[in-house]
């Protein structure tokens, strides 16, 4: 796979990983957006390596289609910017990267698909409003704003906890369900209610900017913009996904345009799990199955709707 690592220069600079099929001629493409944390453009940190990001791009690659992956807004070797990282400085650098991806020799201009995994998935539907992509692979998040992501993953947490022995899991026990949403609604409103882009939660330094600017979007919003959006849609949600709630594809199913692909046992990494498939040691799951291929039915499901919608290549 021919791989270039570049610098994109938008409102911040952005260091990025280009790969392409065929450089003799022009090339669909994918813009790979990533999700949220501080994984690089490959899907690795420390004490995390998955390579979830280059083996999508290899994926494509294979399928004949260029690729993008790319740092996010002040993470490893893109710029920071001024003050907190909000949603939409998020979207304004995937917009910097597709008319980036625009310009290069080697691709189509109009064929240029955006692939969003996790909060990826959000920034890809914002974005499908103020760029006229071809089409949009939304993996483990579509329709499903962070607010609802974040109520899903504790209830997990207070689900799983009830079998869980030691100091640990009494500490859990402790926090019932309705205990959970709270706190994620109190983090919301702390957030909101302040003027600042950044402030400490729990020790730690967070974007306010960022959680209100996640806070004006509902899943409804979500599923609404999708539903107007007149190109092809493929929306993936493993039922093992610990992350997403596969259930929230049920908004947009059905609708002219738009695919839903449930895979069974497949997690937020697109393998399949192995093991009980805990919350509570998910990064542990990570480590160990990212050494697997990516689910083959879910390979496959996104060849046949590429193949579908933009012929074979």
């Amino acid at each position: 796979m021919y791989e270039e690592r570049v610098f994109v220069d938008g409102k911040v600079r952005l260091g990025a990983t280009v790969t392409c099929p065929d450089r003799d001629k022009k090339n669909p493409a994918v813009v790979i957006i990533m999700g949220t944390g501080s994984l690089d453009r490959d899907g690795n940190a420390r004490g995390m390596h998955t390579d979830l990001y280059r083996n999508m791009a290899a994926m494509f690659d294979g399928f004949g289609y260029a690729t993008i992956r790319y740092d996010k807004r002040g993470t490893h070797e893109s710029g920071k910017g001024d003050g907190g990282t909000g949603l939409y400085d998020l979207v304004d650098d995937a917009s910097s990267i597709i008319q980036y991806m625009r310009s290069l020799p080697f691709v189509d201009e109009n064929s240029v698909i955006v692939c969003g995994h996790s909060e990826g998935a959000i920034i890809a539907t914002l974005l499908s409003e103020r760029e006229s992509v071809s089409g949009l692979i939304l993996i483990g998040g579509a329709a499903m704003s962070i607010k609802d992501a974040l109520y899903y993953q504790n209830r997990l947490v207070i689900e799983q906890a009830r079998d869980m022995k030691g100091l640990k899991g009494f500490m859990l026990r402790r926090m019932n369900e309705e205990k959970a949403i709270a706190k994620v609604d109190k983090l919301f409103a702390r957030c909101k209610n302040t003027g600042k882009d950044r402030i400490f939660i729990s020790g730690a330094l967070m974007s306010a900017k960022w959680i209100r600017e996640h806070d004006e979007r509902s899943s409804e919003d979500y599923a609404g913009i999708l539903r107007s959006y007149n190109g092809p849609i493929l929306a993936i949600t493993g039922t093992k996904d610990l992350s997403a709630d596969y259930r929230f594809l049920d908004s947009i199913r059905g609708n002219p345009g738009i695919e839903c692909y449930v895979p069974e046992g497949v997690n937020h990494i697109l393998r399949e799990v192995d093991d009980d498939n805990s919350i509570l040691d998910v990064k542990k799951q990570y480590v160990r199955l990212c050494k697997d291929p990516i689910h083959s039915g879910t390979s496959d499901t996104i060849h046949n709707w590429l193949e579908s919608n933009f012929g074979r290549r």
